[in-house]
């Protein structure tokens, strides 16, 4: 009958809203350089053309600065709406009930700060905070148990510090990239817990550009995987993931 073809539409429909997802990739280090190098396109001015001087200097050249120096996260670059700003989020697998399925979980905020210290040939140090109270993800319904999980009312910023110097070899020039794993603390829920972080980097102009990842177990913090009515289980680790944008 009519009602119940209605019925089995609005059910398939309601299924499809929860299995499908809007989650975006892992963060990719070509990508990010792409928006490193067009963020510097779109604020180059155009040059102002003078008369010709009667004598021609020699054209003098300056070597590009090395990398040695304090950067900060640029909160100019990229935009938040397609994920190609400063970001730091999660990644964890969910799986849903009656039979449904399972779907991946990808939250992420662009409330993010930081500095990181270089010198010629390594990474010094480095302190990068996460405000997970601007944490989304592509179901609104998830985002209230996320924020309630993480205990954001209470403890709403995420804390990474590096600990020691991290070496990097040559770095100096544009387009020199390196892929390190860097040792340091994670603090979430007010808990802190080591952690080594597998990081991606390159200089794209006057810009560092830095992807990376690392495994996180919820309960190192303190914290219990969010559940919901749809919701069966969800793993008891995921995966921290983040792009940043650095600039002096």
């Amino acid at each position: 009958s009519w009602v119940v073809l209605g019925i089995v539409v609005v059910a398939v429909a309601g299924w499809w809203f929860v299995l499908r997802s809007d989650a975006p990739p892992a963060p990719d280090l070509a990508t990010a350089a792409e928006t490193a190098a067009a963020a510097q396109v779109a604020t180059t001015a155009a040059p102002t053309t003078t008369a010709a001087p009667t004598t021609t200097a020699a054209p003098t050249t300056t070597a590009a600065p090395g990398p040695a120096g304090t950067w900060t996260v640029d909160p100019t670059i990229g935009s938040f709406n397609d994920y190609t700003s400063n970001y730091v989020g999660y990644r964890v697998n969910e799986v849903l009930g009656n039979g449904i399925g399972a779907t991946t979980a990808v939250g992420r905020t662009p409330l993010v700060t930081g500095t990181v210290e270089l010198s010629d040939d390594a990474l010094v140090a480095a302190e990068i905070v996460a405000d997970l109270r601007g944490l989304r993800s592509d179901k609104s319904f998830r985002d209230g148990k996320v924020q309630a999980t993480l205990n954001t009312d209470e403890h709403p910023r995420a804390t990474f510090t590096l600990e020691g110097p991290v070496a990097l070899g040559d770095i100096h020039g544009d387009d020199a990239s390196v892929e390190v794993t860097a040792p340091g603390m994670l603090t979430v829920n007010g808990l802190t817990a080591e952690m080594e972080v597998e990081v991606s980097a390159i200089r794209v102009g006057d810009v560092v550009t830095v992807v990376g990842s690392f495994p996180i177990v919820f309960i190192d913090h303190g914290v219990e995987a969010p559940s919901a009515s749809i919701v069966v289980s969800v793993e008891d680790h995921g995966t921290v993931e983040f792009q940043l944008f650095l600039t002096r």
